[in-house]
């Protein structure tokens, strides 16, 4: 998903308006990533395993207590992704990571395809943990877990007769999740090309970093996609273009009532990612004439964490209430001002070359 928005997005390169020296913009990728990035895998990764231990439980006693423990914690894992979601570079985007973590939007139900067809099959073999990572997307992560554990049939399906081959997917979702927090972890710490060193070390010879300025480049485009995406994918697919023609269930995590939940996840992990001392944000506040410029930002983000508050029903329920949508499209505008803040004086102040996303709908 993000990878498709980043591929869209326009290259403008700002006007020079300072000179930071490239030490600057890679200390303060340096600080996000050791502060936001590499914890925020962790912490998905924790939750993973955590997971592990609430569906083993699930299975051994299939009950409203067990699947309901096991529904808290899917809601944990998807509110720990959903904070570094928007995160486009570094280990993530090899071997398909982000898209096996969560293959959504899913306009044409690949997730359910996929997943009906791997448990009418039941064979075993295929969860085994090098196999099930090489297998379709569809059936590798959180929406098809959501599938699962959110059905009319969740426990009755733990009681019949593919109750142990499901147990068994569960247990592979589950291993996969954390398999890959770790190896992206490993991926930004371990080893000689590790992608931390390589921040902290640029070289002309990495094609993909060749400067610090390329990196925080590369983070700042990511807080644009991740406004532009919030906005476009998350409320606006889901709004449809009225009242009666409103699509609910083209919400994330519908099924589970976590859409919501998940876009406060990811404006907190917008904030996080952006910094004020350090980071991007500190980086801004200190250059001439750049701490109003992020004092805005500041105000801009709690303008959207406080229309977002103001959303009290499920997503897919309050995009069709006539009172509560309008508090969907609040914050949709200020989704809007925290994207044109990054995209005018914030990247004019840095000198950082990023640009608008072809998925804009303005």
């Amino acid at each position: 998903m993000i990878r498709a928005i980043s591929a869209c997005i326009l290259l403008l390169v700002a006007t020079p308006a300072l000179a930071l020296e490239d030490a600057d913009y890679a200390a303060a990728v340096v600080s996000t990533a050791k502060g936001t990035i590499i914890p925020g895998y962790q912490a998905f990764g924790y939750t993973a395993k955590d997971m592990q231990a609430r569906l083993e439980a699930l299975c051994k006693a299939p009950a409203d207590d067990t699947l309901k423990n096991a529904q808290q914690q899917f809601a944990a894992l998807t509110t720990a992704w959903a904070r570094i979601q928007y995160i486009s570079f570094g280990p993530i985007f090899e071997h398909q990571r982000a898209f096996r973590i969560e293959y959504w939007p899913d306009k044409r139900n690949v997730v359910g395809r996929q997943l009906a067809e791997v448990l009418k099959k039941q064979e075993h073999a295929a969860l085994e943990p090098e196999r099930f990572a090489t297998t379709t997307v569809g059936v590798q992560g959180l929406p098809a877990l959501e599938r699962m554990l959110f059905g009319d049939d969740a426990i009755s399906e733990l009681k019949g007769a593919g109750a142990a081959f499901r147990c068994g997917l569960f247990a592979a979702i589950s291993n996969n999740l954390e398999t890959i927090a770790r190896d992206v972890v490993t991926g930004w710490t371990e080893g000689d090309s590790a992608f931390l060193a390589r921040i902290e070390h640029p070289s002309e010879d990495d094609e993909e970093l060749p400067s610090g300025r390329d990196a925080a480049g590369r983070l700042l485009n990511d807080l644009l996609t991740a406004t532009i995406a919030m906005r476009d994918m998350k409320l606006l697919a889901p709004l449809g273009t009225s009242l009666a023609k409103a699509k609910g269930q083209n919400a994330e995590y519908w099924r589970s009532g976590q859409s919501v939940a998940v876009l406060a996840a990811n404006l907190d992990g917008w904030r996080a990612l952006f910094g004020t001392d350090q980071g991007l944000g500190g980086l801004l506040a200190a250059q001439p004439n750049g701490k109003p410029v992020a004092d805005d930002v500041s105000a801009a983000a709690d303008q959207a964490a406080k229309a977002l508050a103001e959303i009290t029903l499920p997503l897919d329920k309050a995009v069709a209430d006539s009172a509560q949508r309008k508090r969907v499209e609040a914050f949709a505008v200020q989704l809007v001002k925290l994207r044109d803040l990054l995209a005018g004086p914030v990247t004019t102040t840095l000198n950082l070359p990023v640009g608008f996303n072809a998925l804009d709908g303005d």
